[in-house]
């Protein structure tokens, strides 16, 4: 799997000339995450991005990104929470609605892969409180995310403002027979483009 995620991304960045007036993109913001399990309330995270717009025509291009996000969840009714931290790739189609010479509004959609690589699960009760590695061997997530990813960004040149949502597909919770737990998440953020 990481093979060919590496040889996709070498491949893509390899032909970035056949693509015309390649764009690179920079951006941050905050984000509203949850996860889809009834009683789980919405935590503020954050997320880091960098990425390439690459133009297949008059008013489309393919953007991929690599993205640092910070996501979780907390269930007021347990006393368990989650700050998960991903890697992830999400590779969007934007549809470019010009409005004025240096000004467009784009609608993006595509899927994402992520890799968690660090956060904790912590249950608190009775004034007490214990703490999981959330993924590798003894953790209680499994670190491939797969979703679907949808946003859109206005752009007054060189920046932008970017509004984006991402729904899990797969159950990270490894005890899955228990209950599934996959990523629901919301950001906005200020980009940069050059």
């Amino acid at each position: 799997m990481k093979k060919r995620l590496f040889s996709f991304l070498l491949l893509g960045f390899l032909s970035i000339n056949a693509f015309g007036q390649v764009q690179f993109l920079v951006e941050g913001g905050v984000s509203y995450t949850t996860m889809t399990i009834k009683g789980s309330e919405y935590r503020f995270g954050g997320r880091i991005a960098g990425g390439l717009d690459m133009p297949l025509g008059d008013y489309l291009t393919f953007q991929p990104m690599l993205e640092l996000a910070m996501k979780g969840h907390k269930e007021a009714n347990t006393g368990v929470s989650s700050n998960p931290i991903y890697a992830e790739i999400p590779l969007k189609i934007s549809l470019a609605i010009p409005l004025e010479s240096e000004m467009d509004w784009r609608i993006n959609a595509g899927p994402y892969v992520g890799y968690g690589f660090a956060g904790k699960y912590k249950i608190e009760q009775d004034e007490k409180e214990e703490s999981y590695d959330l993924f590798g061997s003894d953790g209680r997530f499994n670190n491939l995310d797969v979703g679907l990813a949808a946003g859109t960004k206005f752009i007054f040149m060189p920046f932008y403002i970017t509004i984006d949502a991402e729904w899990g597909l797969l159950n990270l919770n490894k005890e899955a027979e228990q209950r599934s737990l996959k990523n629901v998440a919301y950001s906005a953020g200020f980009g940069f483009i050059f």
